[in-house]
């Protein structure tokens, strides 16, 4: 940072120049007079994301630009019309920052400042573009979560421009979708996610130690053990691998894997211990597609709770170890 356009704090004629590239702006509607403390934490963490995302689509850009080895666009996606893409998707992300920045500021609170260290685990066209659709799946999920407890709180006056925001995302994935092979639509209904499982998520990408007030967010949302398929699941029942790390493992408890598919109730499978190091324990449990038809992106975690879990948020409160995606078709 700064980027050539001057973000993360563009002059005014840079900020017009963001807007152009965007193909639109920042709202000119007068927000709401006031915020409730959760919606304060929605901002937060929007701040943080949608930085993440206006850095990992700049590196991208930069990399497909410059002819970095394994970027190289597909011959049968024409060359212009994908940079453009890329150059539009990153302004909009920046504008996305922006507009939570702004909110911050107009009640008075401090911005998330930026990152100095990230970490995007790419190095190829394909890998990119998955890691794309994935982390946007999410933010399907984390933003259908935060527009719901904008509302439990009283902040509706914030609600419509993360809707229109949610609408953008789709927009993109959908092109995403299209680049990997597979159709648009990713499911009738997107998985729900929550705001921890999103914060925990998103610290992979960067070094936190780099971050330099990330502890604001860190006082209220949870962080937690690591976790991840080792087997990728498909779209047919079987049994898969996860490592997750050690730490915090009890050997003879009995632990589950819950997956939170969709806007279905969560579902609840046992774990199988299958070895072990000084650092990671692997396990083993069912990924139930056939019997759920669990399509899109699954968040697993993993828990020494039997459920059942009513909602995302019951299982955000009992997972010890989280999130692990998977999007299948």
């Amino acid at each position: 940072f700064p980027f050539a356009d001057g973000f993360p704090t563009p002059s005014p004629e840079q900020l017009q120049e963001i807007f152009i590239e965007a193909h639109g702006t920042l709202s000119n509607a007068t927000p709401p007079a006031n915020v409730s403390a959760q919606g304060l934490v929605n901002l937060r963490l929007i701040d943080f994301a949608e930085r993440i995302e206006s850095v990992f689509f700049a590196n991208f850009l930069f990399n497909v630009t410059n002819y970095v080895p394994g970027f190289e666009v597909p011959s049968w996606v024409d060359y212009d019309y994908f940079v453009n893409f890329l150059n539009v998707t990153v302004h909009v992300e920046e504008l996305h920052n922006l507009n939570a920045v702004n909110a911050l500021a107009h009640f008075n609170q401090t911005a998330i400042e930026p990152c100095t260290r990230y970490n995007f685990p790419v190095s190829n066209f394909e890998q990119a573009v998955t890691t794309a659709m994935t982390f946007t799946s999410n933010v399907f999920g984390v933003l259908g979560d935060v527009v719901q407890i904008f509302a439990q709180n009283g902040d509706t006056g914030l609600v419509r421009g993360i809707v229109s925001a949610v609408a953008n995302e789709g927009e993109q994935n959908g092109f995403f979708r299209y680049l990997l092979g597979r159709v648009p639509d990713e499911l009738p209904f997107t998985t729900v996610s929550s705001r921890d499982f999103a914060f925990t998520a998103l610290q992979k990408f960067v070094d936190p130690t780099s971050c330099p007030n990330i502890d604001i967010i860190a006082a209220d949302l949870k962080t937690f053990e690591s976790l991840a398929f080792i087997d990728t699941p498909q779209a047919k029942t079987e049994d898969v691998r996860l490592s997750l790390s050690i730490d915090k493992y009890v050997s003879g408890t009995a632990y589950n894997v819950v997956y939170v598919n969709q806007l279905n109730n969560p579902v609840v499978v046992p774990a199988t211990f299958v070895s072990s190091d000084d650092t990671t324990v692997i396990i083993s449990a069912t990924f139930p597609f056939d019997e759920h038809l669990m399509n899109g992106l699954t968040i697993a975690s993993v828990t020494d709770q039997a459920g059942p879990f009513a909602n995302v948020d019951v299982v955000a409160a009992a997972a010890i170890w989280a999130p692990a995606f998977v999007v299948v078709n």
